[in-house]
Parts: structure tokens; sequence; C-alpha cells
């Protein structure tokens, strides 16, 4: 879903930072005199999507951490039981 300029409400592709006020081209020009201040929104989109891939990874890499330790700590506790039981 993209993001519409809260003046003419056309797609919008430009962004001030920390906020929600969205911008098209023309009304951006029309309002603002350095566009290099203005986030892309597309930018803006592909970093949060970056973001997200990387907490993903992470989530999946501790997943897989905690399915080794659960492996190594039942295969010690089998190892424990067989121990008590050929005592």
């Amino acid at each position: 879903m993209g993001k519409k300029c809260i003046i003419c409400d056309e797609d919008a592709i430009y962004k001030i930072k920390d906020t929600s006020d969205y911008y098209c081209q023309e009304c951006a020009e029309e309002n603002f005199a350095d566009l290099t201040l203005l986030m892309n929104v597309e930018e803006e989109a592909q970093r949060l999507k970056e973001f997200l891939k990387g907490k993903m990874d992470d989530i999946l890499h501790d997943e897989e951490e905690l399915d080794k330790l659960i492996t190594i700590k039942e295969k010690n506790e089998e190892s424990d039981n067989d121990n008590h039981e050929n005592v």
C-alpha cells in the first residue's frame, strides 16, 4: 500500500523524517526549497525491509542455537540415564 501526499492525495515519493508527512514530487517541489532534506519513501521502505530481514535472520539463528542446546541437553540426559541404569 503506497503512501499518499498530505496535500493532494497523489502517490507520495518523499517524507519528512520521523513524521507521517508524505509528499508527491510536485507538492514537495512547491513546498521545500531543498528536496535533499526529505527522505525518499522507497529508500526508507528498503531500509525497513533490510532491518526486518536482519531481525528475522537473528531470530532464525537464535532458534537454531536453541534447538542445538536442547538436542545436546537431551543427549546428556539420555547418557546420564544409561549410566544410572548400568550402576
